[in-house]
């Protein structure tokens, strides 16, 4: 079983994670390579920022006591691998080649005495910085490091070959399992975590969006007027006023699933007329890793040569949308950050991208991260979506969809049920947390222990005794599963949405400035401009 970190324990650490990076040497080692016009560059801070969350993960895993017991080579090895894989998501260097060597794992015997995150995280850090120094005075010229993309890259090479070292020098024995928000980790084996954006379209249709019907009525309107276009004639026979959707509503109110819904509708409608369609979901590593001008022509190429120049139609969803603005009103805020922001609002108030009937666009927005300077923007009024709102819009998504098939061990009768539902309404209860009671209600009509017999026989077999075993969950026990949700998660749920949305908005404030974050994050002297 894998200890899990989450989140909200990486954002935690954070403050201390800066502190060891500025104590490391680290910041100078880059700045002294290329020291950009504020004694460091964008790219520089950036990979900073991406080390910081490497230390804070490796410090919410010391706190465990399992990692803990593991030793300092675990540690090492841990901190070693985030460190390689979130300096490899930056978009200067992801497409380099890692080495495949190692350091001299018998250099790193004395992590083994350090028992504290911290000592280890500094010990290895400082070491990263002398790995830095020693190839920016490197004797043969061609391997010295002349500018920010390549001592990042020579910082990222130091933490894969640490890696590899740390792998050497463990036990193959050592069986800790650890998942954190980057990676899965099982002994001194590592691989991608899943992410929390989708990596392609919810396998979800417009039947299973419950409530929403704004929403699915104008969005259905919307997919078919595209899927119409004329491929021959190079025109689309309806004219297609409006090419953007924005949606608005709180965290859980179903927003994502009913975009995705709409998409794969979108897709099918195409497919079956033989024209040529593709759907793209624009995540936050399109537009938010680099956030100088590089991200807005990142940007921008993506509705250009994806979207607007697309071979046929083409439909795109871009979710919590909020985020890519939540920083535009900070003082220090130059104007090259003020002409990217333009440039995004530019594709929502229809002043980029033709208006051909030819693609679309699904965004959306939480309320609480909304503003009128904000929506004054848009060339539409935004379209409020509210998720499910009435028992009986509660009871189809309980129990036709997240349970469905469940029925003979769920004993309620129509009326239990409107009572299930209209508990989840007084409750004030959304559509996400509809889901997770649903998933706990399924947990307990299967919590019994497989007889011995059940692990030799067919899945068929499995599923017919699985039938056989499993228990009934009365109205009584639902209604208690609701109550025990609210009292316990329903807060816990809503600081969760809070934190990762300031999450999200702290990548974008890294960027915002270079000088405030060279002098605020890490603690960098910053040079006066030449």
């Amino acid at each position: 079983m894998s200890d899990k970190i989450s989140p909200q324990e990486v954002e935690k650490e954070l403050v201390q994670a800066r502190r060891l990076l500025a104590r490391s040497g680290i910041p100078e080692a880059l700045a002294e390579v290329d020291c950009g016009a504020f004694g460091t560059t964008p790219l520089n801070l950036e990979a900073l920022g991406e080390v910081s969350f490497a230390v804070a993960t490796s410090l919410a895993a010391g706190r465990l006591p399992r990692v803990a017991a593991a030793g300092g080579v675990f540690a090492g090895y841990l901190l070693a691998e985030h460190g390689a894989l979130r300096l490899a998501k930056l978009q200067q260097i992801q497409k380099a080649a890692e080495p495949s060597g190692s350091l001299p794992s018998g250099d790193y015997r004395d992590l083994t005495d350090k028992r504290r995150p911290e000592d280890c995280a500094e010990a290895v850090l400082r070491d990263a910085a002398a790995f830095l120094r020693f190839y920016k005075a490197h004797p043969l010229s061609e391997k010295r490091p002349a500018r920010d993309a390549e001592a990042v890259l020579c910082l990222r090479s130091y933490f894969r070959l640490l890696a590899n070292a740390m792998r050497r020098l463990g036990s193959e024995k050592e069986d800790t399992a650890v998942l954190t928000p980057d990676l899965k980790l099982h002994g001194y084996r590592a691989q991608p975590a899943a992410s929390d954006e989708p990596t392609g379209l919810l396998q979800v249709s417009t039947e299973d969006v419950v409530g929403n019907e704004e929403m699915l009525r104008l969005g259905k309107r919307l997919v078919r007027d595209v899927a119409g276009f004329d491929l021959a004639r190079g025109e689309n026979p309806k004219k297609v006023r409006n090419q953007i959707m924005f949606a608005l509503g709180t965290p859980g109110c179903g927003k994502t699933v009913t975009a995705h819904a709409l998409l794969n509708d979108f897709l099918g409608i195409c497919a079956k007329a033989g024209l040529p369609a593709q759907a793209r979901v624009i995540r936050r590593t399109d537009w938010a890793s680099s956030y100088q001008n590089a991200s807005a022509s990142r940007l921008l190429e993506i509705f250009k040569t994806e979207v607007f120049e697309a071979p046929g139609v083409a439909g795109v969803y871009w979710p919590d949308i909020d985020t890519a603005f939540a920083a535009r009103g900070d003082a220090d805020i130059r104007n090259e950050e003020k002409a990217n922001l333009a440039t995004l609002f530019g594709i929502l108030d229809g002043t980029i991208g033709p208006k051909n009937g030819r693609w679309f666009l699904i965004c959306d927005a939480n309320n609480m991260n909304m503003d009128e300077a904000m929506t004054s923007r848009l060339n539409q009024t935004p379209l409020k979506v509210l998720g499910p709102t009435t028992p009986e819009h509660f009871v189809r998504l309980m129990r036709d969809i997240k349970l469905r098939g469940r029925g003979p061990w769920l004993p309620l009768t129509d009326a239990e049920w409107l009572e299930v539902g209209a508990l989840c309404v007084s409750t004030g209860l959304s559509g996400r947390s509809a889901d997770a009671i649903s998933g706990r209600v399924l947990t307990e009509i299967e919590d019994f222990d497989e007889p011995e017999e059940y692990f030799a026989l067919s899945f068929e077999e499995k599923r017919k005794m699985i039938g056989e075993l499993s228990r009934k969950v009365p109205a009584a026990r639902f209604k208690t599963l609701i109550e025990e949700h609210v009292r316990f998660e329903k807060d816990s749920q809503t600081a969760a949405d809070q934190e990762r949305f300031k999450r999200r908005v702290e990548e974008i404030h890294l960027h915002l400035s270079a000088q405030r974050a060279a002098l605020g994050a890490f603690g960098t002297p910053a040079a006066p401009p030449a």
